[in-house]
């Protein structure tokens, strides 16, 4: 499918307004549900079961032929066949290079059972950071060897002026935050690491065009094109797939299914994420897909609910249809706090049991710039370990349980940490003796709860 077959049925298909766009989708969807016997299991969030796997990319196609793809500027359905979106997703690249040089990395398409470790991606994706901080806090991720690819956080500000959405400080800030994120590198000696998601200060296709350069991304890096919640796109998102057809740097999708939204609970949500799947990849030609669930309450993807949503996503096109799914790692509480760490880990067992990659730590849910690269840290060390003791399923279930126990009450009353700089030397770049020693502490606790640390 190409751009210019897509923008025609974006014009010319069935007129339907937004609203009952939405209404269709709940009852579809309700009825998908019931029909396949998709069942979230919050005490068992990592998902081994191949029989409902498999249902819920069934249930993804049904609704994909049900629903379509609703260009919200023309309130037009952008309608794919069951065959034109398999062959998307068998044509879609299963192996790719990222980043140059000895930086590059390899990130496949996971399949159950293939004896492959996740990419790791680092950073703090779309976290509004001070201009003053922007590059010691990337500087913190750059210094961890672990992590294989790294997300830049966003400028709201630049110069002191406020960043507004289609104004000329777009530009400039997305530029500015690519020019520090490579700076960060090189002074680390990895220079060629890969930008994953290019562009986060930018809402607009305006930032994207601004940095198709190799100065500031280039095209061994990738930028990212949303699919609107529920199954939704627009002229914005689109102008962003023209750019990616002609400036050939890598393209990753993300999907915000909503649990408790229009695509009903949990077991809903999980099949509008798919669905959400196969229609950036038909639709937008993208190489990868950034998975985010998102609490209708919390937001965070730390809850039972939202760990659950991922790993039945992820075993299913693992199974089905293997494709680059990365899964955003977003916490609800900050850097400094004993929750933090005890999140990060519970969603690296989750998501390296599920045959995802990650989308790295999104800490307070990207709202405060209370993150740091120590927290990542130990996502890396925690994946690294669950894939070299080969840990079962229900040995990974166990722990998150116990987890869960431990950081459930920041649900209701979340802690959100501290700033970057009273939680690192902002010079140096070493976490303070405070939170290096709660982090060492939390660590011997988790190897304590069966987590075999190799490092």
């Amino acid at each position: 499918m190409n751009i210019f077959e897509v923008l025609r049925r974006a014009e010319t298909g069935d007129y339907i307004k937004e609203d009952d766009f939405n209404m269709k989708l709940f009852t579809e969807n309700k009825k998908l549900v019931a029909k396949y016997g998709i069942r979230c299991d919050r005490e068992n969030v990592i998902v081994d079961d191949d029989e409902m796997a498999d249902n819920l990319f069934a249930a993804a196609l049904d609704l994909c032929e049900a629903m379509g793809f609703l260009c919200i500027d023309t309130n037009r359905v952008i309608r794919f066949s069951r065959e034109e979106l398999l062959l998307a997703m068998e044509t879609a690249p299963k192996e790719m290079l990222l980043g140059e040089g000895k930086d590059a990395r390899v990130m496949r398409a996971r399949r159950v059972g293939d004896g492959r470790k996740m990419t790791v991606c680092g950073g703090c994706p779309g976290t509004p950071l001070p201009e003053e901080l922007f590059l010691p806090i990337m500087m913190s991720y750059a210094a961890e060897p672990l992590l294989d690819i790294i997300i830049p956080g966003s400028l709201v500000k630049i110069e002191g002026m406020e960043v507004k959405t289609g104004g000329p400080l777009e530009i400039r800030a997305t530029r500015q935050e690519l020019i520090w994120t490579r700076e960060a590198f090189e002074r680390y000696g990895r220079p060629g690491t890969h930008i994953y998601a290019a562009g986060e200060s930018s809402a607009t296709a305006l930032g994207t065009l601004a940095i198709c350069n190799e100065r500031y991304m280039r095209t061994t890096d990738s930028h990212m094109i949303p699919v609107l919640s529920e199954l939704k796109t627009d002229y914005i998102r689109l102008a962003r797939v023209m750019t990616g057809q002609e400036y050939p740097a890598y393209t990753t999708s993300l999907m915000d299914p909503i649990i408790g939204g229009f695509a009903g609970g949990p077991e809903g949500a999980a099949i509008v994420g798919a669905a959400a799947i196969l229609f950036a990849t038909a639709a937008y030609g993208v190489q990868m897909h950034c998975l985010h669930a998102i609490h209708n309450k919390y937001v965070a993807v730390s809850t039972p609910e939202g760990m659950w949503m991922d790993s039945i996503i992820g075993r299913a096109f693992a199974r089905n249809a293997p494709i680059s799914i990365l899964a955003d790692a977003w916490t609800m509480t900050g850097t400094g706090t004993d929750e933090l760490l005890y999140e990060t880990a519970a969603l690296a067992i989750a998501q390296e049991l599920s045959c995802l990659h990650t989308d790295a730590l999104g800490a307070t849910n990207g709202v405060y710039p209370n993150c740091s690269g120590l927290e990542n840290r130990l996502f890396a060390e925690v994946v690294d370990a669950v894939f070299h003791q080969n840990m079962t399923a229900a040995r990974g279930n166990e722990i998150v349980r116990a987890l869960v126990g431990k950081y459930r009450h920041s649900f209701e009353a979340p802690d959100f940490g501290l700033p970057f700089d009273e939680v690192y030397d902002a010079k140096q770049i070493v976490p303070l003796p405070t939170w290096q020693a709660r982090y060492d502490r939390v660590k011997e606790e988790l190897f304590g709860m069966g987590i075999e640390f190799r490092f």
